[in-house]
């Protein structure tokens, strides 16, 4: 019995691999529709391939009116340009990565929220990318192999992995519109009725799709045996692998029981179900949807030798759309309004007008008007009012690139915004602040403004050693935050003593050090940044420096990354990690338990700039007394203090309520107040840490504000480093 029954089911399997095939659209051997309105089928196809050619026309032109990689590159030799880096790109070792990191997978570290919205983009992506792939399987098969392509096992691999297709796009669909219109709403403020359109027509083809295979599979039930071509085929049992269109078929057969009313059924949905199609195709140019192919375009065209935080614009700036890039301008496109950028950015959180989607989608919007399918209004500015790129909104950004950080089609928001204060800069509309900082700059070398002979007033004992009288050549720069503002004068002082105990050998330039000039190109001020930049680098070059330590990670930043491109190529570091490499090395030895409960703000410029976040823990970890709690917004996805772009000198609008380093102390206090230990006078110190001297500064000013001053305080790092060698806590003594 047991050897019948799979000798039975041996040659059901055999004869499905041989007998299985696809016939396409409709048995042939009724020809209800075909010829009656075929013609107007194959006509609105044509036209709406015609449309897309069109939009895609249209989008790249505006592209190509962007600057090219070299001022003189004709289009021509730009076009092999760009087939070139495509070809290395493609083949290279980071594309695989670029291109999952892409499709969302960065945001699966994130919140809950963002890991549902990987798992949604990728199911629709996945559900249309299959879709498509099996409806032109089926083209194909009917024309151009004349139903002859999709026979026995290819077929039934059709069958399960459409159906497959079918289902992630259609739960994708339904949970995506769910999420941004009644789970998400909030966070998705800017969905609108292009977003709605989108989805139902996802929807209904994921819909129609079944049902036009249901009611097909249905006629086939109905009329057994099937003749096709002289050969008859007696059960199409087989159709059994289209999991959903096989049970929807036996459910049709409850209520539809004559051909004409199947004919009618399958008419109904294949036609909707083809015209759906047809609008997805006329809009995708036109609309968010236009992602999917300027998105992957962005991923291979992207440089991948461009450092992470190097800008890149023109030294004029950028006031129209001629003055953007060509990448710039396909990065415009690729925008899929996710609003990852959107609600990771710390300005808009805060209250102010900067929104970065919306600033790149004003960017977008601005080059289509300006670039149709005909006219060309050239030089037409893109800042002020009517593109919605105004003054408040530019000043607003804190350069933090939370918002590149966060999206997942690599879009440069901070280098359109810096390129455009540029431009700002160069009209002469800059608040009073902003010029007061720059104006101390071009006369003392530093952005306090305050005299030079006053630069090294914060040592009140001891002698700085020169660098010139170093062997080896290790040269320390404080930056001018450490040398000008009252509370950073301790972390100076700190680092002083931290080198003197470890009986270091290094120097410093003393009163002759200059600002390095990062604030000055994140203003857009380029001009005066590549002055400060080759002044400092002769400097350096001049003294022989082999390394540099700095205790700003803006400078460290600005000379790691953006002082090559002016020939300044130095081994330089950040005072963490080589304060690691002192506590590792043995040079530095703790003898003082700290009994301090602390939390770590992660600074910008070290941390999503440069990838360092190891290194400030790994010495909160080796530090005696101390118990460790970290944020929940912590690394890659800190929360900004708010002091950088120049935003420390910048006077806060009345239109934010909560400043961002205020938001950022709330959640320390919060964090920091989860302690068991809370209230207990015993306890330890409750003490947030950071490692930049713009943070310490910013989250000073803010605890007072807040009025937390009795539950914890700021400190720099550097100053636990050297309390845990044995000195003394730094008082309070003119802190501000």
């Amino acid at each position: 019995m047991g050897e019948t029954m799979i000798d039975a089911l041996l040659t059901i399997s055999q004869d499905w691999f041989r007998d299985a095939r696809r016939e396409a659209y409709w048995p042939s051997s009724i020809e209800l529709y075909g010829k009656q309105i075929g013609f107007l089928i194959y006509l609105c196809a044509a036209i709406a391939v015609i449309v897309l050619l069109i939009g895609l026309y249209r989008n790249m032109r505006v592209w190509f009116h962007g600057k090219y990689d070299h001022e003189k590159q004709s289009l021509f030799s730009f076009i092999l340009t760009l087939i070139k880096r495509g070809l290395k790109n493609i083949f290279s070792r980071s594309f695989p990565k670029r291109l999952y990191y892409g499709i969302g997978s960065g945001i699966l570290k994130r919140e809950a929220r963002e890991r549902s919205s990987f798992i949604v983009h990728t199911m629709i992506m996945l559900g249309f990318l299959g879709s498509a792939i099996a409806t032109i399987a089926i083209t194909i098969h009917e024309y151009l192999f004349h139903e002859e392509l999709l026979v026995g096992p290819l077929y039934l691999l059709l069958n399960i992995g459409a159906d497959i297709a079918g289902v992630l796009l259609f739960f994708g669909v339904l949970l995506a519109f769910m999420r941004r219109f009644f789970q998400e709403k909030s966070f998705y403020e800017r969905a609108g009725l292009e977003d709605l359109v989108l989805l139902l027509l996802l929807f209904w083809i994921s819909i129609s799709g079944f049902f036009v295979e249901a009611s097909r599979i249905l006629y086939g039930l109905n009329n057994l045996p099937i003749d096709i071509e002289g050969v008859s085929y007696p059960n199409i049992d087989f159709e059994i692998t289209s999991f959903i269109g096989f049970p929807l078929a036996l459910i049709l057969g409850i209520f539809i029981t004559t051909d004409n009313m199947i004919f009618t059924v399958h008419a109904f949905f294949y036609l909707s179900h083809l015209l759906c199609v047809l609008t997805l195709a006329i809009i995708l140019t036109f609309s968010k949807f236009f992602h999917v192919l300027a998105g992957v375009g962005n991923i291979i065209l992207t440089d991948v030798d461009k450092k992470k935080g190097q800008l890149h614009f023109s030294e004029d700036g950028i006031n129209k759309i001629e003055d953007f890039s060509f990448f710039q301008l396909l990065e415009a496109s690729a925008c899929m309004k996710c609003h990852f950028c959107h609600n990771y950015c710390p300005a808009q959180d805060s209250g102010e007008p900067l929104s970065p989607l919306k600033v790149i989608q004003d960017v977008k919007n601005w080059g289509k008007q300006q670039y149709g399918l005909i006219q060309a209004n050239k030089d037409v500015s893109i800042l002020g009012d009517k593109s919605g790129l105004t003054q408040d909104v530019l000043w607003a950004c804190v350069t933090c690139y939370a918002c590149t950080n966060a999206c997942p089609h690599l879009i440069g928001h901070v280098d359109m915004i810096v390129g455009m204060r540029a431009s700002l800069i160069e009209e002469g509309n800059v608040p009073g602040t902003f010029t007061t900082m720059l104006e101390s700059v071009y006369q003392y070398g530093n952005v306090w403004n305050q005299p030079k002979r006053d630069r090294t007033n914060w040592l009140k004992e001891g002698k700085l050693p020169k660098i010139k009288k170093s062997e080896s050549k290790l040269l320390w720069l404080p930056g001018d935050t450490l040398a000008y503002d009252p509370r950073n004068q301790k972390v100076a002082r700190a680092t002083y003593e931290i080198f003197s105990k470890s009986e270091l050998d290094y120097g410093t330039f003393g009163d002759a050090e200059k600002n390095d000039g990062n604030e000055m190109r994140r203003l857009g001020e380029e001009a005066l940044f590549k002055m400060l930049a080759e002044d400092n680098i002769k400097m350096y070059q001049k003294r022989d420096v082999k390394r540099i330590v700095t205790s700003s990670p803006h400078t460290f930043n600005t000379i790691k990354n953006e002082y090559p491109e002016y020939g300044g190529d130095f081994d330089v570091v950040h005072i963490t990690t080589f304060l690691l490499e002192l506590i590792e090395h043995g040079r530095i030895q703790f003898s003082t338990d700290l009994n301090y409960e602390v939390t770590y703000h992660d600074p910008c410029y070290l941390g999503r700039y440069n990838d360092e976040y190891e290194s400030p823990r790994k010495i909160i970890e080796k530090l005696p007394g101390v118990t460790f709690r970290e944020m929940p917004n912590h690394g890659q996805f800190s929360y900004c203090c708010g002091g950088g772009g120049g935003n420390m000198f910048r006077e806060t609008p009345e239109w934010v309520e909560t400043r961002i380093s205020e938001k950022r102390i709330l959640e320390a206090k919060d964090t920091l107040r989860s302690s068991e230990k809370s209230g207990n006078e015993n306890g330890p110190k409750k003490v947030l840490i950071t490692a930049c001297p713009f943070c310490t500064s910013m989250l000073t000013d803010a605890l007072k504000t807040q009025q937390l001053e009795e539950e914890f305080e700021v400190k720099d790092l550097v100053e636990l480093v050297n309390e845990a060698m044995g000195s003394p806590p730094s008082s309070d003594e003119n802190s501000s």
